[in-house]
């Protein structure tokens, strides 16, 4: 039997995302991915993928899945809680976030609603054995491209894996990010002189709400109305946009253009999210509160090097995850507390042989 993870509730808004779909644009062509990398990235490092191997992604509440077939590892790389379910009927067993979790033929794995964020990734160890289109496994389902046949994620969908066996052990993330309350950044234009100089700065010093109207192709913005220059209007003939382009219409009010969203638009783009900050906007959630601040190219590349720092730090503080009650006998070998000492049945042999022991 090929192993498979088979979904036995899809939760809201299930997808299989990679890094998305990089050069087709010109093609017309969007380009889908995961709308948090950085989670993407964090719950491959659980399971020792390679950092955007494809995942299930999934918005506001995860999925009941089941193992078939050989075991398997998942990494859970969200806010929230998971019950594991085992088919040798011991008692339900509460998983933590950000963990790995290995579940054998038959055991299922069902997840809580995340809590106050907005997305969550499901990884497998060894990735899922789907085609790639036009250079990625992401789902982009108005056109019915990727992913399992080109659709968000059902109920009795069955998810080929790579893999029917799993390696080393357990992991937990010990230093998970930490929400990033400032503002967004962003740089200017391409369309920043549709705008005069006191409404960009009226733009950067508001606070805007987020409205119900979010999902992977936009984000709308609902505030105080932002009129571009009469001479220029609100209409240009349509040129490239890109996942981050914040474009004006008539209305004034402000949309986030997201990773599904067309490649080109008619409206005036006062600025673009800075890639230091794009994952935050995969974790906005519907009446929230959200501001901008402008930035140079150069502090934009800052930024970006410092997320890359607390990405890695972050992924360096994976350790082997103990269950509450069990010695880490590990950590107590590397922190040089127990060895040297000598085994009394044995005294020819010292118990400091971490490959015997573990």
């Amino acid at each position: 039997m090929t192993a498979h993870l088979e979904i036995l509730h899809p939760g809201l808004l299930s997808s299989i995302q990679d890094k998305g779909r990089y050069g087709m644009a010109s093609s017309g062509v969007p380009r889908s991915g995961a709308v948090d990398p950085v989670s993407l990235q964090i719950g491959n490092a659980l399971v020792g993928n390679e950092p955007f191997t494809a995942a299930i992604e999934f918005r506001f509440m995860g999925p009941k899945v089941k193992a078939i077939g050989g075991p398997l590892r998942l990494g859970l790389a969200a806010d929230t809680t998971a019950t594991l379910i085992r088919k040798s009927d011991e008692d339900p067993i509460e998983i933590v976030a950000w963990r790995s979790v290995t579940l054998h033929d038959g055991d299922e794995l069902h997840l809580h609603p995340l809590k106050g964020v907005a997305t969550g990734y499901l990884s497998v160890e060894g990735g899922f054995n789907l085609p790639t289109v036009l250079g990625s496994q992401s789902t982009y389902a108005r056109a019915s491209l990727g992913g399992l046949n080109g659709s968000v994620l059902n109920e009795g969908d069955q998810l080929p894996l790579n893999q029917a066996s799993v390696h080393g052990e357990d992991q937990i993330v010990k230093s998970p990010l930490t929400a990033d309350n400032t503002p967004i950044h962003i740089i200017k234009g391409p369309q920043d002189d549709y705008f005069s100089e006191e409404t960009l700065s009226r733009f950067a010093n508001q606070t805007f709400a987020v409205t119900k109207d979010v999902d992977r192709m936009g984000i709308r913005l609902e505030g105080d109305a932002i009129a571009a220059l009469p001479e220029k209007g609100h209409d240009l003939i349509s040129d490239g946009s890109v996942p981050g382009t914040i474009q004006v219409p008539g209305s004034g009010q402000p949309i986030i253009l997201f990773m599904d969203c067309q490649t080109i638009g008619g409206y005036p783009k006062i600025g673009t999210v800075i890639a230091a900050d794009m994952h935050r906007l995969g974790q906005v959630l519907p009446n929230q509160s959200m501001q901008f601040e402008f930035v140079s190219l150069e502090q934009a590349s800052e930024l970006r090097l410092a997320r890359y720092a607390q990405i890695e730090k972050c992924i360096s503080s994976i350790d082997t995850y103990i269950e509450v009650g069990k010695i880490n006998v590990k950590a107590l070998y590397e922190e040089n507390i127990i060895d040297g000492v000598v085994n009394a049945m044995d005294p020819g042999r010292i118990t400091g042989q971490l490959e015997e022991e573990l």
